[in-house]
């Protein structure tokens, strides 16, 4: 007899009184222990509802979004030259869209049939996967970040260094949690008939860095926003710099909640099925706001510029450069340097007057 009849028997010998659980019976007290040993309590299969209406919204999300972008990829990635952003953009876009379609059709009940080993293939392949669309799309949005940045080598090296790093020891904590997996027993396999088990403890470590990570990345972008608005108006339209604002708060936003995530379902709910969400849920979530950065900037009207003022910039720019040389350094053997200097007509006043600047 299959367990969840005996299970259903065991129930309905109880509720009705047919079954003695305080009489002498063996038989009663073997089929009562098998009951509470082998019957899930009701918390299992609510968790278990939880995580696959959640896993459903977010390939819901994914789907949706993706159909309501796919004129804006068309025009602006395919027909784009290729680059790395084009290529690690399709390879997030396209990988969500076959493995959170695998991943959905696990948690419907279509793929796993009871099978153990199909859990332990799923858990390792998901495990990757999940490593791959997290980092493919930030990847995608440093190198944005870079761009804004403009930092000198010896940051850029540190950066790509940490980066780098940071994969790797990614890369090893997942590859730990894999071999851990392949000695899992799945909870109820037979009952709910998709993949749940246990998390090592220390698998959320893994993720920490991506805590660190955003957050410098998302510091130092809102920084370098911050310095664009003030010093280089003329050049960087408003709605750029709004764009490239709220894009960056967005992206970390949703980054922050993934992490958050993690945290949550692999420390305090490690042993229930909510260890899955981070992969089912907030992981699509984040590939969506990273797409949307990638199109968001490419379909953004392209502002052109007069030679005209870009030579008013850039003599702005030099003769404040000329400015600080002069005030800070006095080589003429001037009595009070600053004064003469500060006051010429190339000086300060001559930045206050859009006109004042020489024409190239």
């Amino acid at each position: 007899m299959p367990l969840y009849s005996v299970n259903v028997y065991i129930t309905q010998r109880v509720s009705t009184g047919s079954l003695d659980i305080a009489g002498p019976s063996s038989l009663s007290k073997i089929l009562l222990g098998v009951h509470l040993l082998m019957f899930p309590p009701s918390d299992f299969f609510y968790d278990i509802w939880v995580r696959k209406a959640l896993s459903a919204t977010g390939h819901t999300v994914l789907i949706y979004d993706y159909l309501l972008t796919f004129h804006d990829e068309i025009r602006y990635i395919w027909n784009a030259p290729w680059t790395i952003v084009k290529v690690m953009f399709l390879i997030n876009r396209y990988g969500n869209l076959v493995g959170q379609t695998a991943i959905r059709l696990e948690e419907a009940g279509f793929l796993a049939h009871d099978s153990e080993l199909f859990c332990h293939r799923f858990s390792i392949v998901t495990n990757y996967f999940m490593v791959l669309s997290s980092e493919s799309i930030h990847l995608l949005v440093l190198i944005r970040a870079w761009a804004i940045w403009g930092t000198g080598k010896s940051i850029r090296k540190i950066m790509v260094g940490s980066y780098v790093f940071y994969v790797l020891a990614l890369l090893g904590i997942t590859t730990l949690g894999s071999i851990h997996d392949t000695h899992e027993e799945y909870q109820y396999l037979d009952l709910v008939e998709i993949c749940a088990s246990a998390m090592p403890k220390y698998m959320w470590l893994s993720y920490l860095g991506s805590f660190i990570l955003d957050a410098v990345t998302f510091v130092l972008t809102a920084r370098s926003l911050w310095r664009y608005s003030r010093e280089f108006q003329s050049l960087y339209p408003s709605s750029l710099l709004r764009l490239l604002v709220r894009d960056a708060t967005m992206f970390f936003v949703f980054s922050m909640f993934n992490n958050a995530m993690i945290f949550a379902s692999w420390t305090v709910y490690a042993n229930t099925p909510y260890t899955f969400l981070p992969k089912g849920f907030s992981g699509p979530l984040l590939s969506v706001a990273g797409q949307r950065v990638v199109l968001n900037l490419k379909s953004l009207p392209t502002r052109t510029y007069a030679t005209h003022d870009l030579s008013r910039e850039i003599d702005r720019q030099l003769e404040a450069f000329e400015l600080d040389e002069c005030c800070s350094s006095p080589e003429d053997g001037l009595n009070d340097p600053k004064e003469t200097c500060c006051s010429s007509p190339q000086g300060r006043d001559g930045l206050d007057d859009p006109e004042g600047g020489r024409e190239l």
